[in-house]
């Protein structure tokens, strides 16, 4: 366990990048047993989250007939003909409760899949309704042995292997860059990965806010123009092999032909990690007064830097 055995050294003052979480969520998963979830007698659920949480969700509930809502329109998805109510958070709190306070009123079964170990949401939803899933200590929205979890219970990939590909393929392939010289980044994936491109966006806003330009798209939807304007600080990061439209840096992360989602996922967080660590520290240097302001506020309270 050479990574999980370092998990409790980061402290507020001293934050871990991405790239750090991806190896300590793979081992993680290496060692822990990940069950699969069976929801076969919801024939049309509802399903509620925010932000990367209804992403994921969509991966995981992907082959079911669902209708999927967050914040913005879950109000109008509970009108709908539903049978049932999925509520999917990693850290219970925010709209989770809201979520939930809203669904109890429909008078349908309700389910809570969560990372935590006790929540609002829970009292609302019960304790036998809850399905906790393992996770690690990370900083606050990494969110990275959260979402892995859930999509590795779906697609069943050994994260062993991902871990061994990423030690012995990716991380010897980004020694040959150095990102600090950009300060902008194109990633293009291929076209069945267009929901962990959506993990990326989010992570790069989380991560960069808006001090480093990035777009995120699948090899096809590049083809519309996106390429129409050079910047000779941008590097195109391609997963995958694809011969691309662009007339400046190209970067090529290799990718297996048996690549899954989990792999993807865990991958472009990796690079994502390794990008944040060639630039200066904008997450470390502002979570902590984000994290003030976000618990004065009348929707967030009792966040922390690091979720345990």
């Amino acid at each position: 366990m050479k990574y999980l055995e370092q998990i409790g050294n980061f402290t507020e003052s001293n934050l871990i990048s991405l790239d750090e979480c991806v190896w300590w969520a793979l081992e993680l998963f290496s060692k822990t047993e990940i069950k699969s979830w069976n929801f076969e007698k919801y024939k049309k659920p509802l399903i509620a989250g925010s932000w990367n949480a209804i992403v994921t969700a969509k991966i995981i509930f992907s082959d079911m007939d669902a209708i999927f809502c967050d914040e913005t329109d879950i109000d109008i998805a509970l009108t709908k003909d539903i049978d049932s109510i999925i509520i999917v958070s990693a850290s219970w709190e925010k709209h989770a409760p809201i979520f939930a306070k809203k669904a109890w009123d429909k008078n349908l079964p309700i389910t809570l899949i969560t990372c935590a170990e006790w929540s609002s949401a829970e009292i609302v939803v019960g304790i036998e309704n809850t399905i906790i899933t393992p996770k690690n200590r990370e900083p606050y929205t990494y969110n990275t042995s959260t979402y892995l979890g859930w999509v590795l219970a779906k697609t069943g990939e050994s994260a062993w292997d991902i871990l061994k590909y990423i030690e012995n393929v990716i991380e010897p392939e980004l020694q040959k860059i150095n990102f600090w010289e950009y300060d902008a980044y194109l990633c293009v994936t291929p076209d069945k990965f267009a929901w962990v491109n959506q993990l990326m966006r989010v992570k790069f806003i989380e991560l960069f806010g808006r001090k480093i330009a990035r777009d995120v798209f699948s090899y096809e939807h590049l083809k519309h123009a996106i390429t129409v304007i050079p910047h000779s600080k941008e590097l195109l990061i391609t997963f995958g092999d694809w011969e691309c439209d662009h007339t400046w840096d190209v970067f090529n992360i290799p990718l297996p032909k048996e690549t899954g989602l989990a792999m993807m996922m865990a991958v472009s967080y990796y690079v994502i990690g390794k990008i944040q660590k060639s630039h200066p520290n904008y997450f470390q240097e502002n979570i902590a007064d984000y994290i003030e302001r976000a618990n004065k506020s009348g929707f967030s309270k009792g966040l922390n830097i690091i979720i345990e």
